[in-house]
Formats: structure tokens, C-alpha cells, sequence
């Protein structure tokens, strides 16, 4: 699990955007195994929100991307999914269902996987 105030600024900046004033951040995820290219995950009070930063040209112009901004209301479920490779490599995969379509956060630690799961679930069921 990361902390907030570590994530680079950009993101930070884009987060407090896309978040309303009395929402608060519980947690912060590490996707990915790229280390270039992760992705942020991070579960409010109402979402859930994926960012990641793309490269134009090469390595010396990014930007931030918002894979996705999902309200808790939105979501119809949630699993917990460890492959072999997972195993292998002590990660797991988070698929989030909404009406119509399945998003991936693929290649997060275990224990931060699981501990996002039970949050989501959490706000699912409450």
C-alpha cells in the first residue's frame, strides 16, 4: 500500500480534482509490475479511480490518464483473482464489474490486493 502524500504531484493534483470536497481517500494502490508505467489506485469514500501516466514521443513527455472513475454505485461486484503467474510472483488481479463492461488492475501485492478488495466490498455492501 502506498501513502498519499508520496505519490508524485501530477497525480496528487489530478486526484483532488476529481474528488468532491467532503470525499476522503482510504486507500492507495500500486498496480502494475512496469516500473515506468504503474498504476495508481485509489479507493475514496465514493470511487474508485485508476490513473496512470502515458509517454509521448519517448520518456521525457508524460502526461496523466485516467483509466477509470467509478462510483461505488456503478459497480456490481468485485473479485479477487490469483492466476498461476500471481502466485508465482505473490500478486493478485482486481476485477471490478460494472453494467456492461470489466475493468482490470492487474499485477497488485497480495496483501495490498486483498486489503483494496475488502474496502470495495466493504463499500458495497454498506
Amino acid at each position: 500500500m502506498a501513502d498519499f502524500a508520496n505519490m508524485p504531484p501530477r497525480i496528487q493534483k489530478i486526484v483532488q480534482a476529481h474528488i468532491c470536497e467532503d470525499e476522503h481517500i482510504r486507500l492507495c494502490v500500486l498496480g502494475r509490475s512496469n516500473l515506468l508505467r504503474p498504476d495508481y489506485v485509489f479507493i475514496t469514500s465514493r470511487r474508485v479511480l485508476v490513473l496512470d501516466e502515458r509517454y509521448i514521443g519517448g520518456l521525457t513527455v508524460s502526461y496523466a490518464n485516467v483509466r477509470c472513475n467509478l462510483l461505488f454505485t456503478e459497480i456490481r461486484g468485485v473479485k479477487l483473482i490469483r492466476d498461476f503467474k500471481h502466485r508465482l510472483l505473490r500478486q493478485a488481479k482486481l476485477e471490478i464489474s460494472i453494467v456492461r463492461n470489466v475493468h482490470w488492475i492487474d499485477n497488485i501485492n497480495v496483501r495490498s490486493a486483498q486489503c483494496a478488495y475488502a474496502c470495495i466490498a466493504e463499500q458495497l455492501t454498506g
